[in-house]
């Protein structure tokens, strides 16, 4: 009986390496194929290999090999969760693929962004996300090139998922407060930005920003601290004097200093025309008079096509009793303005 036993056991085993060796002729075949860098004969060999068990974890793995090396990383993904799954030997080999794979497509959708193929660089962040969703650079990037495409709720997604991963990055924090900012959500922008003020208390950028939001909420003495706390920081950025001075100025009705901002922006930047018609037109409501019309005289004669300038260079005039001067000047608004 004991012969007999081993002899239906010897059997056995015999069976299973014939059947093991027909279930496995494919992966052999196409292992050969690959390594001989033939990838569509092994992409052949692999698939009879899955039509006779789907399960096979190993035809699943050397699948997104050859896919990978093939730059079709749709395909790669769909396998190598396959693998992950069915091919447990291979799990740090997996890991090493998707890190791999990672990074090939995120500096592929890097330089795309840079040469502005928005489309292609976005499909390229969105394969990455795939390989490692915890990955918050995909999704950061992600949510600046929907920005560019003008999806501002694809972009508000991804600047959104980039802060969940990774909520004390300094650049995600700042990237999605300029965003929230730029797309009105104020109240959220000031929360971050505040955030990133308990980490960089030297972020003149969110100073600034928060000096905006407050002015928009009509907060005015806090708009104007935050404009200042930056500006010690930045004593010689011209847009910020400029916001600065329109807070005084529009919002506060503080014509004296708003002067003294614009005066300073026009310093920074003399080629800020909108700094200098903001500060002649503070200059005439302040009833400086003088002061708004030896400005308003150079700047005319400089830039005579500017009818803005003649306008409030007669207006300026008039005010100083100088009908005469103010009507010639009102003479050459007209005729700029017909033109």
């Amino acid at each position: 009986m004991r012969r007999g036993w081993l002899g239906i056991a010897v059997i056995l085993i015999i069976v299973v390496f014939a059947l093991s060796g027909c279930a496995n002729k494919w992966v052999t075949s196409g292992k050969i194929a690959m390594n001989g860098k033939n990838y569509d004969k092994a992409i052949a060999d692999f698939k009879k290999a899955l039509e006779e068990n789907p399960q096979n974890g190993e035809a699943h793995y050397y699948l997104a090999i050859c896919y990978k090396e093939k730059e079709d990383y749709g395909e790669m993904q769909t396998h190598l969760e396959s693998a992950e799954t069915l091919y447990p030997k291979k799990a740090e080999d997996v890991k090493e693929l998707r890190q791999e794979a990672w990074t090939e497509l995120f500096e592929s959708g890097k330089n795309k962004a840079e040469e502005q193929s928005w489309e292609e660089s976005r499909d390229d962040f969105l394969l990455a996300a795939e390989f490692l969703p915890d990955k918050y650079q995909s999704y950061s990037y992600l949510g600046y090139v929907w920005q560019q495409l003008n999806e501002n709720d694809s972009a508000y997604f991804y600047y959104s998922r980039a802060y969940e991963i990774a909520p004390d990055e300094m650049i995600v924090l700042e990237n999605y407060a300029n965003f929230c900012f730029n797309i009105g959500k104020f109240d959220q922008a000031k929360e971050l930005y505040l955030k990133l003020l308990e980490k960089d208390p030297n972020n003149a950028n969110a100073m600034a920003r928060l000096g905006d939001i407050y002015g928009e909420k009509k907060e005015f003495q806090n708009a104007v601290d935050y404009y200042n706390r930056a500006l010690e920081l930045e004593q010689d950025n011209g847009n910020l004097w400029f916001n600065l001075g329109v807070l005084y100025f529009q919002r506060m009705k503080d014509n004296e200093n708003a002067i003294n901002a614009f005066t300073r922006a026009v310093e920074l930047n003399p080629e800020d025309l909108d700094a200098f018609i903001n500060l002649a037109i503070a200059m005439i409501m302040a009833g400086r008079y003088d002061e708004a019309a030896d400005k308003l005289s150079v700047y005319v004669e400089d830039n005579p096509d500017d009818c803005t300038g003649w306008d409030l260079y007669s207006q300026a005039l008039l005010r100083k009793g100088m009908r005469k001067q103010a009507l010639e000047a009102n003479k050459k608004y007209e005729e700029c303005s017909n033109k």
